[in-house]
């Protein structure tokens, strides 16, 4: 039986049903308190209802005139179907008061491109079932949506997005598409209303296994002004293979992987489902959830060069920044690039992890900063290096400078506990220089008991030779400052004749010049000899 309802006031106290309810141009029902309204379809055409009891509908809800239920309703609209419901037509419905969802086959934003986003400014209410969204989005107001979990929540299995204005107080997107994997997001800058669909993979760019496979697909109204936190869920299930829940973060990608932006490293919480908080995103795009192969494994790594150290201060001079010569690319050829220098920052150099089973296999290569401590650096001057892209295990570690003669840790360095460190700096510290390690001696004591890296290798070939010809490092020096005027200062230059690390290559007698810095390495007596202490190869 079809109900139609022209220019009407149709008052329920009671409980009638309707096979189907269209409601035409000026139609105005009122469900009471207490007063139940039993539909299989219903269709809008330009009516309204003001709910304050319960509007059950066991069929398709069709609106294509303007907003259904009026604003003031404070009642439930249950959708109980048998079968698999919709929510369609060219307008939004707007619902107030509460939603909820109680069907096992599920409630949809109609698949076809006849649609319109929809709105709740009430509660959402999961009993049973989900609400896909298909290609529609849906508005949820202040309140936090009620009952979601496992098998209720809001299915995103398009480009539909949920939407809601998020401040400084937690707001929860019930989300999911083949599970339930909701996100919590908090904006402690400006308010603004954020989108979020889930994906139900790891972004395609740069990822390995060591990831969970969804993503969280982020959007802003406003462009700018957010500091997010985000707590994202997930399942045992979803997590790849190499994946460490123990040590993991939540990362922001705006190139579907390429690079990321990940937060703090620690262990999830919760017991399947887990979650990984981060606070402090200032930008939107897809957050991941990854472990310590992507954010990095916190390396406490410490050593001198001898070039800059100055033993009056006991830590090393850092002329070449102060003149700003450093530059903002690394000059091992590794692409690392800065968009500044940090301010104590003495010099970039190169770490390598090489393999506990064979010390002449290169495992992994960084260029980081090095403090006028010792410290080995983030960008930011002052986090310890981070190890990206490597596995847990023990690794021998080498250190690198462009005029320095390189060094290996004499034991390996234990990435899987919680602060993996290494000091060359101490006498204890022996570095590689032979199969079997007795003495300190492939390292310099820059006074007593501190050690640093031999300076003086100014073309990079791993020794030191003062002697004739360009092939030395005495020829490069004298080649850069030019063999006509050998007495001549080349200032202010980044370059790796000045192995003194002053700014300037000067080929002149006395130990302050590039020129008597190497020769005091080799030794005045026998000015001929070449000083190696290579590290294994």
């Amino acid at each position: 039986m079809k109900y139609l309802l022209p220019l009407a006031l149709l008052l329920l106290s009671i409980s009638p049903g309707f096979s189907q309810m269209v409601l035409s141009s000026g139609s105005h029902v009122v469900v009471n308190s207490g007063s139940t309204l039993v539909v299989d379809d219903l269709t809008n055409t330009s009516g309204t209802i003001t709910n304050n009891g319960t509007v059950t509908i066991k069929g398709d809800v069709t609106n294509n005139s303007g907003d259904l239920m009026a604003s003031s309703s404070t009642g439930t609209v249950e959708f109980a179907g048998s079968s698999a419901q919709e929510i369609t037509g060219a307008d939004t419905i707007k619902f107030a008061g509460t939603v909820t969802i109680n069907n096992s086959n599920g409630v949809s934003l109609t698949s076809t491109s006849t649609g319109s986003a929809q709105e709740i400014d009430g509660t959402l209410n999961f009993s049973n079932g989900t609400l896909t969204l298909n290609t529609f989005d849906l508005i949820i107001g202040s309140t936090d949506p009620t009952g979601a979990g496992s098998g209720k929540y809001i299915k995103t299995n398009s480009t539909g997005t949920v939407k809601r204005t998020v401040g400084s107080s937690d707001v929860l997107f019930p989300v999911g598409n083949s599970a339930y994997n909701p996100i919590t997001l908090n904006n402690s800058g400006t308010s603004d209303t954020y989108s979020v669909r889930v994906v139900d993979s790891k972004p395609t760019n740069g990822s390995s296994n060591h990831m969970v496979n969804r993503s969280w697909v982020v959007g802003e109204a406003t462009s700018g002004g957010s500091t997010l936190a985000v707590t994202a869920q997930w399942n045992s299930g979803e997590e790849l293979t190499d994946f460490d829940r123990t040590s993991c973060a939540v990362g922001l990608t705006t190139d579907d992987g390429s690079s990321y932006t990940w937060g703090t490293t620690g262990a999830a919480s919760g017991s399947d489902p887990y979650t990984r908080t981060y606070s402090g995103f200032s930008g939107v795009g897809t957050f991941a959830v990854g472990d310590y192969y992507y954010s990095g494994l916190s390396l406490d790594l410490k050593f001198f060069l001898a070039g800059a150290y100055n033993s009056t201060n006991h830590n090393m001079d850092k002329d070449l920044n102060t003149a700003g010569l450093v530059p903002t690319s690394d000059p091992y050829g590794l692409s690392t690039t800065v968009t500044s220098v940090p301010s104590g920052a003495v010099d970039w150099v190169e770490i390598q992890l090489r393999s506990s089973s064979d010390n002449t296999d290169t495992v992994a290569r960084f260029a980081k900063f090095i403090t006028q401590a010792g410290q080995v650096v983030e960008e930011d001057g002052t986090t310890n290096m981070l190890v990206k892209g490597v596995a847990k295990g023990s690794y021998y570690v080498s250190v690198h400078h462009r005029n320095h003669l390189p060094v290996m840790s004499n034991a390996t360095v234990d990435f899987s506990g919680a602060s993996p460190s290494f000091d060359f700096t101490t006498a204890l510290s022996k570095a590689w220089d032979d199969a079997t390690v007795t003495t300190n001696d492939a390292m310099k004591e820059v006074e007593s008991g501190v050690y640093g890296l031999w300076e003086g290798d100014a073309n990079n070939d791993g020794e030191i030779q003062y002697a004739s010809g360009g092939n030395s490092d005495q020829g490069t020096v004298l080649n850069a400052v030019g063999t006509t005027t050998p007495g001549n200062i080349v200032s202010n230059v980044y370059n790796k004749a000045d192995v003194n690390m002053d700014g300037d290559i000067q080929y002149a007698s006395g130990g302050n010049s590039d020129q008597g810095t190497i020769l005091n390495v080799i030794g005045t007596t026998t000015p001929g000899q070449i000083f190696s202490k290579h590290l294994p190869h």
